[in-house]
């Protein structure tokens, strides 16, 4: 599988309303359709908000479930914060949906 490198700050001007994590989601969703690897880079991310976690990363998982991206996800360019929030946020929606 090849890899796409998709930068969030390419892709949207922030990171806090639901239209932008729908941008970044049919971003996401394109590649994994294509059979692409996603490697999401945070270069200069603003913080994220819940609304646009659950638009873009929650959008996924709901569409494509958690066992599929597994491995077909990738964090680059990243704070250790950005990556425990996004981890979390991936285990609650895994959870949510096994409720």
């Amino acid at each position: 599988m090849k890899k796409e490198i998709i930068v969030v700050k390419d892709i949207v001007t922030g990171t806090s309303t639901n239209t932008e994590g729908v941008l970044l989601f049919l971003a996401m969703d394109k590649a994994l359709t294509n059979g692409s690897i996603i490697v999401l880079s945070l270069k200069a991310c603003t913080p994220m908000s819940s609304s646009f976690l659950n638009s873009s990363i929650g959008s996924l998982v709901e569409k494509h479930g958690f066992d599929f991206i597994k491995g077909r996800f990738l964090l680059a360019d990243h704070t250790p914060t950005m990556v425990t929030l996004i981890k979390d946020y991936i285990n609650d929606v895994k959870n949510l949906a096994h409720k």
